[in-house]
């Protein structure tokens, strides 16, 4: 593993396994509601500071299809790299699109004719938070993956192009011998989080994210279990340790 400058330690954690994704918008309760209505008041009124909350989870690879054989023939999904002709039509910031390539992240396009209608990211390198300040590592290496930046265009939520990316993403993630995909999700997104109880999730920790302007603490029920990083240079690092059993 790469040592990266300034960062602080922190212990391999395992997923407890007793958490199953039996109900995860049952277990909120109004702690998560206040803490969501807190944020949107922070944003609308005080940006200058935020509060966010997520949970790290993992999700076993599917050892079969999510779509019958015959069902959404109709969406192409596409394995991509920097230079394919329709990267410039994908509805992020083309920086970031390299600096995802440059850290040998994959991309998996769905569309529909010519028109790209989401769009699922996959890495087996540390993970760094585009967001916040905080790395994530996969153990043990080449069993373990990274999903992030699961996107489909809103006139298509309710059709198969969801189940076509993970149907693609799962048959490459079978062929590396990857186990399991692991994310982290907004515990104030309650359809991303239902999505990922469909795949068969399993909740691992949870983490808090505070800011004030160039200040971001982070609170975590995870080694380093406290963090407070005063500019992106610094920031912690979580070793993901894949379950045993699949």
């Amino acid at each position: 593993m790469r040592a990266s400058p300034k960062c602080s330690t922190a212990r391999v954690f395992t997923l407890n396994t007793s958490i199953r994704p039996k109900s995860v918008m049952a277990g909120l309760g109004w702690f998560t509601g206040t803490m969501y209505a807190v944020a949107i008041a922070l944003r609308r009124f005080c940006p200058f500071f935020s509060i966010e909350k997520y949970y790290v989870v993992a999700q076993p690879v599917a050892g079969q299809s999510l779509l019958p054989e015959k069902r959404g023939k109709g969406i192409l999904v596409l394995q991509i790299d920097h230079d394919h002709p329709l990267i410039s039509q994908l509805p992020r910031p083309r920086d970031e699109i390299l600096r995802r390539f440059a850290g040998r992240a994959l991309c998996f396009l769905a569309t529909r004719g010519d028109r790209i209608i989401g769009h699922l990211w996959i890495t087996q390198s540390p993970y760094r938070e585009p967001v916040h300040r905080c790395e994530f590592v996969l153990q043990p290496p080449g069993r373990t993956a990274w999903d992030f930046d699961m996107w489909i265009a809103p006139d298509e939520r309710l059709g198969l192009a969801f189940a076509r990316l993970w149907d693609q993403c799962n048959s490459y993630l079978r062929e590396q011998g990857v186990r399991w995909t692991c994310s982290r999700v907004s515990a104030f997104k309650p359809a991303s989080l239902k999505a990922h109880e469909r795949l068969g999730m399993r909740v691992m920790h949870s983490l808090y994210f505070l800011a004030a302007g160039p200040l971001e603490l982070l609170i975590a029920d995870v080694a380093p279990f406290i963090s407070l990083s005063f500019s992106r240079r610094t920031f912690p690092i979580i070793e993901v340790a894949a379950p045993a059993g699949h």
